[in-house]
């Protein structure tokens, strides 16, 4: 779709709530219908996650966030943008994709203030049935999970995204430096249970992030990639099982970002043969999984600016877009067979 950009309003624009290019997302389709993502600023010091600010999470440039810090008041201007850019789109969407390049459950980064707005307008979204928030693990509590339940209608189901990445420790805590133990994973996983037991277990859903191909696997060895894959997706499923949690897995290749490049110099990006191996993998622990946890698997490729190999991936998606929007809707592996 093209995103209206003829004139913001004088109030949008001194607020400077307009979202650079690179933080505006195109409508796309996932097993549940039209998805979008709004990227809303982060609140936190200077407007960087505080993850980022720390030094952790070596392969993510997301958390630099956008040069300065927000707040209620330039967040709400820059929904007004979004309500006004997208217009078009509202009525058909059925999954909204909240973003703050950090931790949107953590009000240090998103302010309940400014939750509430997000939640009241995604609450009069009339085909809205799904609203995904990113966040990290320590976010996810009873109070964040409550007002969720509590801003949202009650044919709307609230899905924290976790960015697990992949469940081997040595890569995720070590080569990542993501600091996200699976004591802390397990604790999120089951204060979402518990929030289904309060409000009823068709209210919360799961999202894990699963990066294929990342440092640690063997890039360009398709079992080595498969397998990591696998492992990521068998540990949440497992993890969701008992209570019958929903789980959807966003796949995100690698590729080199600054940060990541400096880090990881000699580890190459996510090739489509590679993306594919690793996405036939997860389909095949969805299939083995209990009926109740299966979601759906989303192929992302928006980098929001941050692959340095640009040309490689407009390439890649010029050949890939068609078969990735195929899979997304319908979970069908031979929409994948001509990449890989």
């Amino acid at each position: 779709m093209s995103i209206a950009d003829d004139g913001p309003s004088a109030e949008v624009a001194a607020a400077g709530a307009v979202p650079a290019a690179e933080h505006r997302f195109a409508a796309v389709r996932d097993v549940y219908g039209w998805r979008l993502a709004l990227v809303f600023g982060n609140e936190a010091k200077d407007g960087i996650c505080p993850y980022y600010r720390a030094g952790r999470c070596h392969h993510c440039d997301i958390g630099a966030g956008e040069g300065r810090a927000f707040d209620t008041a330039s967040n709400a201007a820059r929904l007004r943008w979004f309500e006004a850019s997208y217009a078009e789109r509202w009525p058909e969407l059925a999954h909204l994709v909240v973003y703050n390049s950090g931790s949107t459950l953590n009000p240090a980064e998103l302010s309940r203030q400014t939750l509430a707005l997000v939640l009241a307008f995604a609450r009069a979204l009339p085909r809205v049935c799904v609203v995904s928030f990113d966040s990290r693990e320590p976010y996810i509590t009873a109070r964040a999970l409550d007002a969720l339940a509590e801003g949202l209608r009650p044919d709307q189901i609230a899905r924290p995204i976790l960015g697990l990445e992949t469940a081997d420790d040595a890569r995720r805590d070590g080569l990542l430096e993501k600091r996200m133990p699976r004591s802390a994973v397990e604790r999120a996983v089951a204060a979402i249970a518990e929030a289904r037991v309060r409000h009823g277990a068709g209210r919360f859903g799961l999202d894990v992030n699963v990066v294929i191909a990342g440092p640690g696997t063997a890039a360009h060895d398709g079992r080595s990639v498969a397998d990591d894959a696998a492992a990521t997706a068998r540990y949440v499923y497992s993890l969701a099982a008992p209570a019958g949690t929903r789980v959807d897995l966003n796949v995100h290749p690698y590729y080199p970002s600054v940060r990541s490049r400096a880090r990881f110099p000699d580890h190459p990006r996510c090739s489509l043969r590679a993306a594919v191996a690793g996405v036939r993998a997860l389909v095949r622990e969805r299939e083995a999984a209990p009926v109740a946890v299966r979601g759906g698997i989303f192929i992302g490729w928006e980098d929001e600016g941050h692959d340095t190999e640009q040309a490689t991936r407009d390439a890649e998606l010029s050949r890939a877009r068609a078969a990735f929007d195929r899979f997304n809707q319908t979970l069908d592996v031979a929409a994948l067979d001509g990449l890989g």
